[in-house]
């Protein structure tokens, strides 16, 4: 996953002059990157769901404890990366494709502002 977020920073400062840091301000940016990217349909959503939706993961991982597992989705039987969350797990990934495919109500900032207060009240009650 590392080396897909990777390859978005790339792609984000080559293709939309997006500086991309793994911080949590950097969600912002990316969300600019997936709108000037929307709406994506076929194999390119595949990748982009891969490329942007690790990047996003790692801003997670890079500022929570948290880390990549694959994980069965409920209700699924298809396994994917997700994020590990003391035995809970986030799909970033999913997240990205919902963004890429519905438009601005998946809003990324405020995904990841709501699930990092959920976080930090999680780890303060440990």
């Amino acid at each position: 996953m590392g080396a897909f977020a990777e390859e978005a920073v790339r792609q984000a400062a080559a293709s939309h002059g997006m500086m991309l840091d793994f911080s949590p301000e950097s969600v912002g940016r990316l969300e600019t990157v997936l709108a000037a990217e929307s709406p994506v349909a076929g194999d390119d959503l595949e990748w982009a769901t891969k490329l942007w939706g690790s990047y996003f993961g790692e801003v997670f991982r890079h500022n929570h404890p948290v880390d990549w597992v694959m994980a069965q989705y409920p209700g699924s039987t298809m396994a994917m990366p997700a994020l590990d969350v003391q035995g809970s797990q986030l799909y970033p990934l999913l997240k990205v494709q919902r963004r890429l495919t519905m438009g601005p109500a998946e809003d990324l900032p405020t995904f990841y502002s709501k699930v990092s207060a959920a976080l930090k009240a999680r780890m303060k009650a440990n």
